[in-house]
């Protein structure tokens, strides 16, 4: 008998921009999380502190803190894993720059959002980044 493992294999969701727009609430407020853990897990990877083993005060405070790393990069993880699960293409976490997978024509493409940006305006070519975005308008013209 042969053992086999469970692999997670992410499908590609493909999406309208209606989908996504209902979608945007729940990703907005998942990856406001996210960028706040980041940052605080960044902090806190950046603090050094000695580790006397005789002093137990100090043994605490760096437990302590470790503990509080660990509960942080969970939820950071989890969410990565929640948004992922929603669909979206993470491109730029610092910046908050998420795209959907669409299709146009046939054609793949990314439905394009940033953060603070009320609804989906924009897309771009699977091989084009944020700068190559255009508005959505110029799809309909075709």
């Amino acid at each position: 008998m042969t053992a086999t493992k469970n692999k997670r294999v992410s499908k590609k969701k493909y999406f309208s921009v209606k989908q996504v727009q209902s979608l945007l609430p729940r990703v907005e407020s998942v990856l406001s999380r996210t960028i706040t853990l980041n940052k605080a897990l960044d902090l806190l990877s950046s603090i050094e502190i000695e580790v006397y083993e005789d002093d137990y005060d100090n043994l605490k405070k760096v437990t302590k803190m470790n503990k509080q790393f660990h509960k942080l990069s969970f939820e950071f993880y989890a969410n990565i894993e929640q948004l992922e699960e929603l669909g979206c293409v993470i491109k730029d976490l610092e910046s908050g720059i998420v795209d959907f997978y669409s299709v146009h024509e046939g054609k793949e493409i990314f439905l394009c959002w940033k953060i603070g940006e009320k609804k989906i305006e924009f897309y771009h070519e699977i091989d084009d980044g944020y700068v190559g975005r255009k508005p959505l308008q110029s799809l309909r013209k075709h």
